[in-house]
């Protein structure tokens, strides 16, 4: 079962598994938007919110491996917010997945949990920040999964890096091009581990169906290369046709602190500089997938070059038939 079914991450495990051509996989899509489905999609679908607790009573029936991709996202603080939508419904789901003796619990998880000096390591644990509800009630779901998880119930955590290609509708490449003098990284943390809607896809069907697996397990993912930031936004402002001139790049040394001021003099704004989460999100070292090839088999295959170009497109072409982009969505697919 994939919950968030109908979100970015969930349409491509759907089209991911769709492909796959065995006798004893039958697939149940979770969502609350089932007309946002893949057209191509024929299988079961159970509709409902996550957050209802009569849904979870039912929706695990007959479940055998769930695909966690349900999620909430809001670059600001909102703790309560973020608790209730998020953190307090997959707590539950956990708990309903070992009531109903679910054998496989995988679980969509983000990078930027980890401190940036650690986030090239697979299973470093992640730090809690002041004003990152958002990453902070992943960890909290991160600690208490791992807990959780037997040789009843295993579980693997998969820290995705920065979402693009079709699709992406809200995170750090939307927020980056309606902020265009925001400070960016250079040297060893200013990179952006880039990774394609359908290698994320790859990747949780790999997680789901590898064989052997007992307790907790968690695998970076990212796309085949990590490129620099100010390499990202130089290819992503030429395929968009922009004129912004480019931000100015900084050591993490200097840039992380600037960002802090940043954040207290912007605090009130409707769109302020930057927040956080924003912050967290960009300070990354070069990330290899070492661990997820080798323990789940996990490649790659798209560019960031064909993503970037994939996500301009579809940007472009949202901005132009809605005449804005919806900055800072909030949601629980």
């Amino acid at each position: 079962m994939i919950t968030g079914a109908s979100g970015f991450v969930g349409r491509h495990i759907l089209q991911t598994l769709m492909q796959f051509e065995h006798k004893d996989l039958q697939i149940v899509a979770a969502t609350r938007n089932p007309k946002h489905l893949p057209a191509e999609y024929q299988g079961e679908v159970r509709a409902g919110d996550l957050r209802d607790q009569a849904y979870l009573d039912r929706v695990l029936a007959g479940v055998d491996i769930i695909c966690h991709a349900a999620g909430w996202t809001n670059y600001a603080h909102d703790d309560a917010a973020s608790r209730k939508n998020y953190l307090e419904p997959t707590i539950d789901l956990i708990n309903r997945a070992k009531e109903w003796r679910v054998s496989r619990f995988v679980n969509l998880s983000n990078i930027a949990v980890v401190n940036h000096h650690q986030r090239h390591v697979d299973d470093a644990i992640g730090q809690p920040r002041r004003g990152c509800a958002m990453f902070n009630n992943i960890i909290a779901v991160e600690t208490y999964l791992k807990s959780q998880a037997s040789s009843h119930m295993s579980a693997i955590n998969l820290r995705t890096g920065i979402y693009c290609g079709q699709g992406v509708n809200t995170g750090l490449l939307p927020l980056l091009l309606q902020r265009p003098t925001l400070p960016l990284i250079s040297g060893k943390y200013g990179y952006l581990p880039i990774v394609d809607g359908r290698d994320i896809g790859q990747a949780f069907a790999r997680a789901a169906l590898l064989p052997d697996v007992q307790g907790y397990l968690s695998l970076n993912i990212t796309g085949p290369e990590t490129p620099q930031q100010k390499t990202v936004i130089q290819f992503l402002h030429k395929k968009m046709q922009h004129n912004h001139s480019m931000p100015i790049t900084l050591p993490a040394v200097i840039t992380i602190p600037v960002h802090k001021l940043l954040q207290l003099v912007s605090y009130k704004r409707l769109k302020p500089m930057t927040t956080c989460a924003i912050t967290a999100s960009l300070a990354n070292p070069i990330i290899d997938n070492t661990k997820a090839r080798q323990l789940s088999g996990y490649q790659p295959q798209i560019s960031w070059q064909a993503s970037v170009e994939d996500f301009a497109a579809e940007f472009v072409r949202n901005t132009n038939e809605a005449g804005l982009f919806v900055e800072e969505k909030e949601f629980i697919i």
